[in-house]
């Protein structure tokens, strides 16, 4: 890299970040410079710390020329997006504050002069973050729905990244590829579905909560991508809400009904939702359980506690006054045989006693005889 280049980006990145007017021409040279091959990120990391990125990020010192110091080095370095999030620490239900308002303008005024692809190159390093809890749902939704916002076009791409990741997972396990899942098949970083892919078998059956990863689905639910939220609901806890089943049953509903007139949401929920509310909804291999409602929750109850340990004992009863009956019966059974043996066993020595009486009489009268006759 010649010392001409080198010079020209130093002044650039100063013009930006030290004027509330973006300057086109500064801008230029930034992608100028991200279009040379030969300038890496650790030289842009050290041209950023020569403005005190670095310091500002531990300090976490926020001034104007800092909040639009550490946006510019996110689009440029794109690893460094989650820590961009972090070091802004945008808060829940709080109106932006004045860090996030110059960040935001400063974005809206380089976006159109920025190339997409280079702004988006940091979209696959938000989960893992997210999943880490470094960054919360909040920050994401202001970075990726905000109007002002340079990464607004990368919410799709976002959404694109986890259908493909998914999709590809679901593959994996129907048809178990002999050489597994390598690193650069996935479209986010491989350690965002480590836990996912190792707990799979578990979180189908539901045994296992991916609990971890209920932040995916409070943040797909905000983009209103039901299919995804539904899905990371289902890994988290198990099952999901009455009203996200009824919307991705909706959605269900268009899909199988592509052509035609269609029902409006209320009036499939008149006219139709009663056939789908119970029917299974799959989404990349995972079966949707709909969470009970409460009178289905007593039911269930009722059922379980005391239905079915009634019937429980009632076959348990059955069973058992059937194996006695038969053990009684063997018994008598046996008590008939051992009489009947001891029947004919007195018979015969009646017989022979009787016998031998006959025979005993006989003798004296010939005795008896044998003697008057001498």
């Amino acid at each position: 890299m010649n010392s001409q280049t080198q010079a020209s980006l130093k002044p650039a990145i100063r013009k930006l970040i030290h004027s509330s007017q973006v300057k086109p021409e500064a801008v230029q040279v930034i992608v100028e410079g991200l279009e040379n091959k030969e300038i890496k990120s650790d030289y842009w990391e050290t041209l950023f710390n020569k403005e005190g990125a670095d310091i500002a990020i531990k300090q976490k010192i926020y001034s104007p020329q800092m909040v639009r110091l550490i946006t510019l080095r996110a689009m440029v370095i794109p690893e460094t997006l989650p820590q961009f999030l972090e070091w802004l620490n945008i808060q829940a239900g709080k109106q932006p504050d004045e860090n996030q308002t110059v960040s935001l303008d400063f974005q809206k005024a380089i976006r159109a002069l920025f190339p997409k692809a280079q702004i988006a190159g940091g979209i696959r390093y938000l989960l893992l973050n997210l999943l880490n809890k470094k960054i919360s749902v909040d920050s994401l939704y202001w970075l990726l729905m905000i109007d002002d916002s340079a990464w607004i076009y990368a919410q799709k791409e976002l959404i694109n990244y986890v259908h493909s990741d998914l999709q590809l997972i679901d593959n994996y396990f129907i048809r178990q590829y002999e050489n597994g899942l390598s690193d650069n098949l996935f479209k986010c970083q491989k350690q965002v579905w480590t836990s996912l892919i190792n707990n799979w078998r578990g979180i189908q059956q539901r045994y296992y909560k991916g609990e971890e990863y209920q932040p995916f689905a409070e943040l797909f639910e905000k983009f209103q991508e039901y299919d995804l939220a539904a899905y990371f609901y289902q890994v988290s806890q198990s099952n999901v809400s009455n009203d996200l089943f009824y919307n991705i049953a909706y959605e269900k509903y268009l899909r199988l009904n592509p052509n035609g007139d269609k029902l409006s949401k209320v009036l499939f929920y008149e006219v139709a939702y009663q056939e789908y509310r119970n029917s299974n909804i799959v989404v990349y291999g995972l079966l949707i359980k709909r969470k009970p409602t409460f009178i289905e929750f007593i039911i269930n109850f009722v059922i379980q506690g005391l239905i079915s340990p009634s019937i429980n004992f009632t076959s348990s009863l059955i069973k058992n006054t059937i194996e006695f009956l038969v053990d009684l019966i063997k018994w008598i059974f046996t008590a008939i045989t051992w009489l009947l043996f001891i029947s004919i066993g007195l018979v015969c020595i009646g017989f022979a006693i009787q016998n031998i009486g006959i025979f005993f009489i006989i003798f004296i009268f010939y005795f008896i005889s044998a003697a008057s006759k001498k």
